[in-house]
Order: structure tokens, then sequence, then C-alpha cells
């Protein structure tokens, strides 16, 4: 009896403490990151060590160059754990990399050459389940690209940069399967909405732009001047000392002022809608006519990025956009009809290089939306093929 009443003593005392450790607030454990970068990072870290030879299988089927094959499968599957790291911060809205902006343009970013890998290995498990017929899984794991790209981020003009690269592989694979999905009308519809969900969510040159002139108009400071020197010097001692010698303030205010102005020239074009052909014009203003005899001049230009290139850039990737959510109207005309429209469905989103509708032209696979207007840097005009599922 003795022995019963202490058994049952136990039991009731083990029941009061894990109960207690249960509903108490001050044991309860703590929540999960909040800053997608804390999880990314260890996404980074847990990457497999994989040999040049498994990381370029890995990029060659990212990049659709290649069918995915048990050895690519082998290779994701050791990744494994960094796909977890990147599904579970695609579920926090906010990323803050830690960058240390103190440092101007000293500043490390060894997070995006990881970003590059790691956007490989998402997108190389998208094209493995869309390869197995799991092409709403396929077409998630591309999604889960563009919420990457948003959270690369427009902290700086690389970022911003790294972050269209990002975005545009995730749209080039949505490009691949979802004319594999055939007549699945409500795969395609909800493949709409998470697209047009994303789109509000869009970066822009212009916040990165704002940082860098803070940093250069800081830098552009007597009490920096030798380290500006060295900049523009590119670290040639007889260059570096003329220039210490012969500045003064009156000619880095200059400096500042011609600097500024071009800049928020090129923000206001970034900021404002325009045709792309008009807002290429006043960028490459922008970014041109500095007098090489002239220092303040001369150091402004220095520090001008490639503008018009950026626009190109920017304008590529929301022209690539507007032609997958095109498509996907066109996808979704086909699933119910069982054909191919003659023509483009009316008020679809456009090409952005031209400020008009693509065009549209049926093939034997599929079909293809044409740019009407070209890439002003390359001389190059782009179209988007859409293999359908017979």
């Amino acid at each position: 009896m003795k022995s019963i009443r202490n058994k049952l003593l136990i039991g009731i005392v083990f029941v009061s403490l894990a109960t207690a450790l249960v509903t108490s607030p001050v044991l309860a454990y703590p929540p999960d990151p909040d800053n997608a970068a804390l999880l990314y990072y260890q996404g980074f870290l847990t990457l497999a060590e994989l040999n040049q030879e498994a990381r370029d299988r890995i990029r060659d089927v990212a990049k659709g160059d290649a069918e995915p094959g048990d050895k690519v499968r082998e290779d994701i599957s050791k990744c494994i754990g960094a796909i977890e790291f990147a599904e579970a911060a695609a579920q926090v809205p906010g990323c803050n990399w830690g960058i240390r902006y103190s440092q101007g343009f000293d500043a490390l970013f060894p997070q995006l050459a990881q970003a590059r890998f790691l956007t490989y290995v998402l997108i190389a498990d998208a094209r493995i389940r869309a390869a197995d017929g799991n092409y709403r899984g396929a077409l998630e794991r591309c999604l889960m690209t563009c919420i990457f790209a948003r959270h690369v981020g427009d902290d700086t003009l690389i970022s911003y940069l790294v972050s269209l690269s990002v975005r545009n592989m995730g749209y080039k694979c949505i490009q691949d399967v979802a004319g594999q999905v055939g007549r699945d009308v409500e795969l395609l519809r909800w493949l709409r909405v998470e697209l047009s969900t994303s789109s509000i969510e869009a970066l822009s040159p212009a916040r990165p732009l704002k940082v860098e002139m803070e940093i250069v108009t800081d830098l552009m400071q007597m009490d920096n001047i030798e380290k500006l020197a060295r900049i523009l010097a590119d670290s040639d001692e007889k260059k570096v000392a003329e220039i210490i010698n012969t500045a003064n303030e009156e000619i880095l205010e200059k400096a500042r002022r011609i600097y500024s102005e071009r800049v928020k020239s090129a923000m206001t074009v970034f900021s404002t809608p325009m045709r792309y052909e008009q807002a290429h014009s006043q960028m490459k203003k922008s970014a041109s006519n500095f007098d090489p005899n002239d220092p303040a001049s001369s150091a402004a230009g220095a520090f001008i990025p490639a503008l018009a290139r950026i626009l190109t850039l920017k304008t590529r990737a929301e022209t690539h956009a507007n032609a997958i959510k095109a498509a996907i109207e066109v996808l979704i005309r086909r699933a119910k009809t069982r054909r191919l429209p003659d023509t483009l469905p009316a008020e679809l989103p456009g090409d952005l290089f031209s400020g008009k509708d693509f065009m549209y032209e049926k093939t034997a696979d599929g079909f293809i939306l044409r740019c009407r207007g070209k890439d002003l840097d390359k001389e190059e005009t782009y179209s988007y093929e859409f293999k359908v599922k017979k």
C-alpha cells in the first residue's frame, strides 16, 4: 500500500512539473529569428562543400542547360539543410544583412556570392521537381527565389544588381515550367495571383543611389582627401600626391555639387514613369560630359555608375515579368479552349522597351512573345519562348 501511495505521489509531482513547464511563460522557448538574413547566413553555412564539377552541374541544371540526372539529384540532396533554411527565411518579412555602411567603399558583401549559388540550388531543385511532374512544387521553389531576390534587397547598387540576377533566374524557370502545366487551370490561376502579389514588392535603384550619394559626398571632404585621392588615382602614388597637393575646399564643394546634381537627376528618372528610350537618353546624359581638365568635374564623374545600364537591367527584369504574366493568360485561355489563341488577349502587361504589346507568334512547340523595342546598350531585342505540354 505504501509503495502504491509513493508511486501515485511521484506521478502527481511529474504531471504537475510537466504542466508547469508547458504553461509557464518564463520557461517557454524563444521565438525563431525575425530577421531573414540570420536564416540565410545559416543556410550558406549549411550548403554542402561540393567540388567544382558538382557546383557546375547544379548551375547548368538551374539555367536549363542540362537535364536533372542522378548526380545532380544527389548533389541537391546534400543541400537540403540550406534549402530548409531558405524556406524558413521566405516566411520572414524583414531582412537586414548587417551591412557596415560606415566603411563606405571598403564595406564587404560576402553574402552576395553565396546568394548566387543558393539561387542555383533552389532553381535546380525546382527543375528536379518539374522533371518529376510536381509542377506546383517547382513553381513554389521559383517563387521562393523571387522572395529571396527581395531579401537580397536594394541596400547598395551591387545588392540591387544581384537581386535582379536572382529574380531573372526565377523568372526563367517559371517560363520553362509554366507551359508544362497543361490544362490545370487552377494551378495557372494560383500562379497568376502569386506573381501579382510578388510584383507589389518591387525593388528600385533609387534607394541605393541615395545611400551611395551620401557615402561619396562624405568622402569628398578635406578630412578624407587622402582616401579620396587613392580611389581617384587607383593607388598611383604620384597621382595621389598630385591630387592631395592641388585639392582645396572650393574644388571639393564643386565636385559634391556636380555629383549630387547628376545622381539626383538619375533618381528622379528612376522614380518617374517614363518611356525607356527617353529615360535611357537622360541616364546617358547624367553619366557623361565630365570635363577631364576640371578636377572637380572629373572627380564627380569617377563616382557616377553606369546609369543607363542599370536602367536597362531594371527594364529587362520587369519586361521578363510582364512576359510571364502575359503568357499565363495565354495558357489559361488554352487550358479552357484546348487551343492557343490566334492573338494575344487584350490589356495584358507589355514590352517595357517599347511601351507596346508583345509580338505574339505561335510555334510548333507553343508560342513566343517578342519585344518590339531593343536593349539600347547591346542593340539586342529579347524574346520569350513558352513550350506547351501537348
